[in-house]
């Protein structure tokens, strides 16, 4: 048998280290941990010192454990501060070794700069103690000598027993955490056995916050109570109480208003418990101050009470120190809060009975409005005063979408107040928001809340600091909003919101029907406009009265604070304002200014647009403004009246409108659909007329051509008569009669020149002039046959030398109209006179009077003129009307003038006024 091989210095250190981890693996007390390594490192490694410290994440330093060098300092059982950048606070975050040179020069080692130069220390190793990510603390391993460097061998000795200390040390923290750990299942069990015994709201919460107290043993336990319409929380019990039942804590029972924990608010609002520690908060510093300033504390931690989805108030533990709270507790606090929110006692249930019974008496009488009553406002007053007196709310909003604007129009408001009619559009999530919610949105604050953010204007401006916005057509477009609004900040309750959403439905039935009302008479809007014009068209013949009737009822029926029309003729280059209404100071028009057709704006920019033209007042140059004045910011609407792509337009309606009012495409229809009738109109009226003109025209052609043909026809007998008598005799005389009849015949002849060449179509003037007495003579001559034919006594009394002038032939032919006329109107054997009585310088008066008779509508027609119907049966469409019409229209022609009356004995009289010739040269007619 041989000898036993001695060992190598390789093979003892790997048993060594074998013995020293099974020493740690078996070791419980922490001390014995941390001697065990001291002595396998000082053995293995030739360090002047060794120093273990164990990490406390607490308060972020270095706890010594234990150490091994020549001079035992007292500095090195202490604490050692970890301070941002040094050299422990890097390996204890990086968890990797560190090697320093000379740690009595290296400025970033703290404490251990003075410790390196007590003891002369240099070469300096630094190495974590470290289980998986979680660092347990650092061994420092330090030599007198410089710049040492452990070799690989030695790092990996020291990894391997370091990280088996720290093995040791989890298991150990462990076993301690489950020995001292609180479990929350039994004390709150034994709370839910209490709770169900006990019968009143005050006593339930007394047991909760004595056993939380008992469980988490905190400084004080309080319970706060909300108020959601003033929005602050009020102490309602606490663990620390006097004789007398008072709080000893004064601050425990100051308010705390809402205003000043909003981040408290919102995390107990979502159901969050809040957790509040020297190194740890679960919301962020800034909010925290105010809430433990009141509180008194330095830890805290506060759990929601909820009830029914409603926020009752919190649980809260406080502690005067800083404290790290565990698992259990905050479970407890959350479980303890809970039980609160389930065991509310059965006089409260029973008040929320009460209240839903209430809620449904409410709609029920809203649905009874709905369809018993009419006037949707006086149901809408209803609702309003039910819900704000429930609710004790500040007013009742209704809106209602305007899909043609964007925006939605207030159709109600509880208070009457000064408020935009037409509120903004809606953002596009805001919308979503309301199209998706399936219950009412709840705005505590419009001032930190950034929903409906459009609308916080105009709410501020009604004085609103809260409101519960419900949509009418849930998980729909909005056709419409309910809005609950309150001017002071407030919480609005599930109960609330669940009798609005209820509430808006009902509305909802209200709105639709006052849109389809409002349809109806939009409807009706359209049908009366189209029966207005087409009954005008009727009924009015004049073109001024149909242009005036329109425009006034253009503005009523638009509010139209001013609205005129342009006229000009097919051929004319300007136009004029022919007919106007202003309703306001503020807009006018100026029917003194002519109007450029080629160059003004208005015109041209109407001319260019199909249907309706809308521009602003400020867009137009100051030409346009000088006939159309406005102030800048309105607007300017203005349509041609064109009947056809190929009829000439001969008139532009123009309306102004304030800037601030928006319209609808109804309104639009409207005033496109009277425009347009207008048009029609004024072109039929300017058809009629100018056919009336035309026919006037043709029948005075016809009579006076007629009456100069009969002339000709007498004159031409005469003479022929003459010629033949003349033809029987050969002396002298007989041929000089001859020649006579035969230049009177040229003179006829030459007489009917003008009449053939200027007298085709139309009636031409010619100015002649006649002395009185040969017009006279020629007239009695003319009418001597009729005259003899009925007997009558004729006699003529003329004074005046006089010369007439003007269209003789005419003039001469209206006389004998009336003479002829005024002799087959008088009886056999009757009388005749022929006045001629000089008015003044410039007229002379034809009179003729006999004592016919003639119809009285006659009469009455020839004074008053054509009935309007022109297809109405009328005297005047035949003889002698017809003629006595005619000769009106020609005397009216020539400058003079025709009547006709009875006298009051019965006589009529037949008066033309005819000029008295100027004083210049002129063609004479003679006898």
């Amino acid at each position: 048998m041989g000898q036993p091989k001695t060992p190598n210095p390789h093979e003892k250190r790997m048993v060594a280290i074998g013995r020293v981890l099974q020493t740690l693996r078996e070791t419980d007390g922490l001390d014995k941990l941390v001697g065990t390594t001291l002595d396998f490192v000082k053995a293995e490694f030739e360090y002047d010192l060794l120093w273990i410290g164990f990490y406390d994440r607490v308060n972020h330093r270095l706890q010594g454990k234990g150490h091994q060098c020549k001079q035992d300092l007292r500095r090195l059982r202490q604490t050692i501060p970890l301070l941002p950048g040094d050299l422990m606070e890097q390996v204890v975050i990086q968890q990797r070794p560190l090697a320093v040179p000379d740690l009595r020069a290296e400025s970033r080692a703290g404490e251990w700069t003075k410790i390196a130069e007590t003891l002369n220390l240099q070469g300096t190793l630094i190495f974590p103690i470290r289980r998986r990510n979680l660092c347990f603390g650092v061994m420092v391993l330090s030599s007198e000598r410089w710049g040492i460097s452990p070799s690989s061998s030695e790092r990996a000795t020291l990894s391997l027993v370091l990280g088996s200390l720290a093995e040791s040390v989890y298991d150990r923290e462990q076993e301690h955490q489950r020995q001292t750990a609180k479990r929350p299942d039994q004390p709150l069990l034994k709370l839910l056995g209490q709770l169900g015994e006990l019968t009143t709201l005050e006593a339930r919460l007394l047991a909760v916050v004595e056993e939380t107290q008992r469980f988490v043993e905190p400084d004080r336990t309080n319970v706060y109570w909300f108020n959601p319409q003033d929005r602050y929380f009020w102490h309602r019990l606490g663990n620390r109480y006097n004789s007398r039942g008072r709080s000893v804590s004064a601050k425990s029972l100051e308010a705390i208003a809402v205003s000043d924990i909003k981040g408290f608010y919102q995390a107990l609002g979502n159901g969050q418990l809040v957790v509040i520690g020297e190194a740890q908060s679960s919301l962020a510093g800034g909010s925290t101050g105010r809430l433990m300033e009141i509180a008194g504390a330095r830890s805290l931690m506060a759990a929601p009470i909820f009830h029914q989805g409603e926020l009752l108030g919190f649980l809260s533990v406080e502690g005067n120190d800083a404290r790290i709270w565990t698992e259990s507790e905050k479970n407890q606090v959350q479980g303890a809060a809970q039980m609160i929110g389930l065991s509310m006692p059965t006089s409260e249930t029973e008040a929320i009975v009460q209240t839903v019974k209430a809620d449904q008496m409410l709609t029920a009488t809203i649905s009874r409005s709905i369809h018993g009553d009419e006037d949707w406002r006086k149901t809408l007053d209803l609702c309003s005063q039910e819900l704000c007196q429930r609710f004790e709310a500040a007013q009742l909003f209704v809106l209602l979408h305007n899909p043609e604007e964007g925006g939605f129009e207030l159709c109600y408001q509880s208070k009457p107040g000064r408020s935009q009619q037409l509120w903004e559009p809606l953002s596009d999530v805001d919308w979503q928001m309301l199209e998706r919610a399936q219950d009412p949105i709840g705005i505590e604050d419009i001032e930190t809340d950034l929903k409906l953010a459009n609308w916080h204007p105009v709410l501020r401006d009604l004085k609103v600091r809260s409101l519960l916005v419900c949509n009418v057509s849930i998980g729909q477009e909005p056709e419409g909003l309910l809005i609950l609004a309150d001017k002071r900040d407030r919480r609005w309750s599930q109960t609330e919101s669940s009798l609005v959403r209820v509430v808006s439905q009902q509305v909802g039935l209200i709105l639709h029907q006052w849109q389809l009302q409002r349809q109806a008479n939009q409807q009706a809007h359209l049908y009366e406009a189209m029966q207005w014009g087409l009954r005008n068209l009727q009924v009015t013949f004049q073109l001024d009265r149909l242009e005036q009737d329109t425009l006034d009822h253009l503005s009523k029926l638009l509010r139209l604070p001013a609205v005129a029309l342009i006229s000009w003729e097919s051929d004319d280059l300007s136009g004029r304002v022919a007919a106007s209404l202003v309703r306001s100071r503020d807009f006018e028009f100026n029917p003194s200014v002519t109007i450029p057709l080629e160059s003004d704006a208005v015109v041209n920019w109407a001319l260019q647009t199909d249907g309706l033209l809308s521009i602003e007042m400020r867009d137009l140059p100051d030409a346009s403004r000088q006939w159309l004045m406005a102030p800048n910011s309105s607007k300017v609407m203005a349509m041609m009246l064109r009947t056809a792509p190929e009829h000439v337009p001969t008139g532009l309606l123009v309306a102004l409108e304030r800037g601030d009012r928006r319209w609808s495409d109804y309104q639009f229809n409207l005033l496109t659909l009277m425009a347009s009738q207008l048009a029609w109109s004024r072109r039929h009226l300017h058809l009629v007329e100018s056919l009336l003109t035309q026919q006037e025209s043709l029948q005075s052609l016809n009579w006076y051509k007629q009456k100069r043909f009969e002339e000709l026809h007498r004159v031409l007998e005469k003479n022929v008569r003459r010629l033949k008598e003349l033809d029987l005799r050969k002396d002298a005389l007989s041929h000089q009669r001859y020649q006579q009849v035969s230049r009177q015949l040229d003179k006829l002849l030459s007489s009917l020149d003008p009449l053939l060449d200027h007298e085709a179509w139309q009636l031409h003037s010619e100015y002649e002039t006649i002395p009185i007495v040969s017009l006279l003579n020629r007239l009695m001559e003319r009418a001597n046959s009729q005259i003899q034919k009925r007997q009558l006594w004729t006699k003529v009394h003329n004074d005046a030398n006089l010369t007439i002038g003007g269209d003789i032939q005419k003039i001469e032919f209206v006389l004998y109209e009336l003479l002829l006329a005024a002799c087959d109107r008088a009886p056999v054997g009757g009388r005749i006179d022929v006045w001629c009585r000089p008015l003044d310088q410039t007229w002379i008066e034809i009179s003729i009077t006999d004592s016919g008779e003639l119809d009285a509508q006659l009469l009455e027609e020839i004074h008053e003129g054509r009935p309007e119907d022109i297809l109405a049966p009328s005297t005047l469409t035949a003889p002698p009307g017809l003629h006595f019409t005619i000769c009106q229209t020609l005397m009216q022609q020539m400058g003079g003038e025709f009547s006709l009356f009875q006298l009051e004995d019965d006589r009529l009289l037949s008066r033309v006024m005819v000029p008295i010739a100027v004083n210049t040269p002129v063609n004479r007619i003679g006898k």
